[in-house]
């Protein structure tokens, strides 16, 4: 003898019978229960029931689906939208089972005829998903053209910050640009090359949980760079590491050298963080910012829009790391107060790294205190990506975002609400969406071009593609990136006043990668 409990949903659901299919309305009456799988013996849910027992079910007077009661309801927020619009769908319908854990539909649209009269509720068994296949209360959405790229005109360029980790990084105040090499680290771009050696980054970590994963640990490559804007000698680096060598997870611990990397030191911890919690290094005017997303601090989840929820823990320097205060994150010195979050880096083989996109409250200036939350289109990017947030106005945000289908979109009220503005496709391009290979660079310069780096399908071209102010087609700059008999990448796209920075990787036949480094006057790449 055994006794069980069943829990009945309140609420009607679809039934199948000799191949009918039909609407079963939530009702009193004398039910026939079958038990499978008393004891756990493989393929035991294929059979028939082992035990069966009548049940009396008492239930409510049913409201819906019921003879003379309603049974379906389907709304739309807008009648009328464009590509990337956001189009919220409240409704109810009968479940599809009440077998195991009840999933709800999924929403598919399609083109609909002005000539065909679609029933209410229409549904019949999936043969080969198990489930039914349902029309629900058509409703009509009108799609209409997108704003584009060439309405725009001449983007009012203010500035702009980049998403996840940047191996390049020019300074903000000066001629140097730092570059991540294979060994070591690189600033160019003064009287002479400045060779900043990682040999003590292994030791700096001694203590700690983190070790470094990567090759080679003796002069390890960093993953993410940044140079101080007043003192020529503190760099700021990112590297990866794992918990006793065991990864996955992989962690970037933050490190700064104060002497030209002679000696480094990890950066100092907030109070309920730790180096683990590491989330990337920001600059606020002169001073420099390394990130914390511990459980104290607004993480690298999606968080409701709505009320502002959480701050974001922060260390300051302003003495180029000779000291540091803990503080939280600000609003940018320009623009509206809505910026990329805190990042805890993930697999991007797997699924990838999210970071938030976070929006403080409208009109906000305060460089500290600020509670965020996720702005509402686009929470959070995949920071394995090069995601460019350029501010155009006090009120005006650009995204771009080359590893979404919607590569192009704007805010013209301080991130609340988002557009998709459409970018001319380019030719012979494996795209994601309609206008740019997923996943390859983009960026927009302050001359107000988009530029794109895409890889030819051979893998052994790579090709650099402008798009000037109101231009309606991509065009290519001949001689940038070169040909070569091995498959090679372009790294992150930057830039330098009015210069364009890239590294440029090739794979040879041995397993040796070569990495150069590249400036070229933006006046230079002309099509």
């Amino acid at each position: 003898m055994f006794h069980t409990r069943l829990e009945v949903p309140e609420t009607a659901w679809l039934v199948t019978r000799d191949g009918v299919v039909s609407v079963h309305p939530l009702q009193s009456g004398s039910y026939r229960v079958g038990v499978q799988c008393l004891e756990e013996v493989s393929g035991c849910a294929l059979g028939p029931g082992e035990a069966q027992t009548t049940v009396q079910l008492h239930a409510h007077e049913p409201t819906r689906c019921a003879a003379g009661q309603p049974c379906e309801t389907m709304t739309l927020s807008t009648p009328n939208a464009a590509v990337g619009d956001k189009v919220f769908v409240t409704g109810w319908a009968p479940l599809q089972t009440i077998i195991g854990q009840p999933f709800s539909y999924s929403l598919s649209v399609t083109s609909g005829s002005a000539r065909k009269n679609y029933p209410a509720l229409a549904f019949a068994r999936n043969p080969k998903g198990g489930g039914f296949d349902v029309v629900l209360t058509p409703r009509t959405l009108r799609v209409s053209p997108n704003k584009t790229w060439a309405s725009l005109g001449r983007v009012n360029y203010l500035s702009s910050t980049f998403a996840g980790l940047s191996a390049i990084q020019p300074a903000s105040n000066s001629s140097l640009i730092a570059w991540c090499q294979a060994s070591g680290l690189d600033i160019t771009g003064g009287s002479s090359l400045i060779r900043v050696p990682t040999g003590g980054v292994a030791a700096a970590l001694r203590g700690t949980k983190l070790s470094i994963f990567s090759s080679p640990s003796s002069n390890p490559q960093c993953s993410t760079v940044l140079l101080d804007p007043r003192y020529r000698n503190s760099v700021y680096a990112g590297f990866s590491t794992a918990v006793d060598h065991n990864a996955p997870p992989l962690y970037i611990a933050g490190l700064y050298t104060t002497d030209g990397g002679a000696t480094w030191r990890t950066v100092p911890t907030p109070a309920g963080t730790s180096l683990e919690d590491f989330a990337g290094f920001t600059t606020k005017g002169s001073q420099v910012e390394a990130l914390f997303a511990g459980t104290s601090s607004y993480g690298s989840g999606q968080y409701p829009p709505g009320t502002n929820r959480g701050l974001v823990t922060a260390e300051i320097t302003s003495n180029g790391g000779t000291t540091w205060a803990t503080t939280t994150l600000g609003c940018p010195n320009t623009g509206p107060c809505t910026i990329f979050g805190p990042y805890q880096w993930g697999n991007c083989a797997m699924d990838g790294s999210p970071q938030p996109l976070l929006q403080g409250p409208v009109a906000a200036t305060a460089t500290s205190g600020i509670k965020w939350t996720s702005t509402s289109w686009a929470p959070t990017v995949n920071s394995c990506f090069s995601q460019q947030l350029v501010a155009t106005s006090t009120h005006s945000l650009l995204l771009l975002d080359p590893s979404s289908q919607y590569p192009l979109l704007e805010s013209t009220n301080s991130g609340q609400t988002w557009t998709y503005l459409a970018l001319p496709r380019i030719p012979g391009a494996n795209s994601g969406s309609d206008s740019m290979p997923l996943g390859d660079p983009l960026l927009l310069a302050p001359d107000g071009s988009l530029f794109a780096a895409i890889t030819a399908a051979s893998g052994l071209r790579q090709e650099l593609l402008r798009l000037g102010p109101g231009a309606k087609t991509w065009c290519q700059v001949p001689k940038v990136f070169g040909v070569t008999a091995s498959s090679g990448t372009v790294g992150p796209l930057r830039t330098r006043g009015a210069e364009l920075i890239w590294s440029q990787t090739v794979y040879t036949t041995s397993g040796n990668p070569t990495s150069s480094m590249h400036v070229v006057a933006l006046s230079n790449l002309r099509c």
